[in-house]
Formats: C-alpha cells, sequence, structure tokens
C-alpha cells in the first residue's frame, strides 16, 4: 500500500485518468475492487460520481473510512470491509476502478 502511494508516476496517472474523464465520472456508481487506502475511491467522488464503494479485504479499510471521512466524502463513498466474492451491492455499478498491481 505504501509503496503504490509513494510511487508519484503511477499516482500522478490514476489521477490523470480519473480527472480528466470526469464526464465518465459525473452521476455515476462506481466499484473500487481493493480499495486499499481508498484514494481512488475519493478521486473517483471529486470527478463527479454519485456513489462509490470501495471494497477492501484488510483492516485497510478503516484507514480508508478515516481517510473518506477527512475529506467530507462519507455521504457519497462507503467503504466495505471484505473481499471482493462476498459483496452483494445494493445496485448495478456503472465503473470499476482498481489499482491491483
Amino acid at each position: 500500500q505504501k509503496q503504490m502511494l509513494e510511487d508519484q508516476r503511477r499516482m500522478v496517472s490514476y489521477y490523470n485518468a480519473i480527472m480528466q474523464n470526469k464526464h465518465h465520472f459525473h452521476d455515476k456508481v462506481v466499484l473500487d475492487v481493493g480499495a486499499g487506502s481508498g484514494i481512488l475511491s475519493i478521486w473517483a467522488a471529486q470527478a463527479g460520481a454519485k456513489k462509490v464503494y470501495g471494497v477492501e479485504a484488510t483492516k485497510v479499510a478503516q484507514h480508508a473510512r478515516k481517510l473518506v471521512e477527512a475529506n467530507g466524502l462519507t455521504d457519497i463513498i462507503e467503504i466495505i470491509q471484505s473481499e471482493m466474492e462476498k459483496v452483494e451491492l445494493p445496485v448495478k455499478v456503472d465503473i470499476i476502478v482498481s489499482e491491483w498491481m
């Protein structure tokens, strides 16, 4: 997790991919698979998503919730601590983002 966040080239690429495509995120439901710190969830919300589900299996989900709260996005982002295979979302998602490397 820390290694990903410290990789500036990678983070800038993800940020630009989301922010330069705000028209795709506007008013959409987004799923962040393996959300980790929740950074992709936060950027998706900042890009205009109406709802973001960040799914993270590890205890890092607790930290992601704190980051979401610190950014004032608890009304948009829901962090779910679970394995993705066990999650049933209440709605169909429009976009899936993931940092899987």
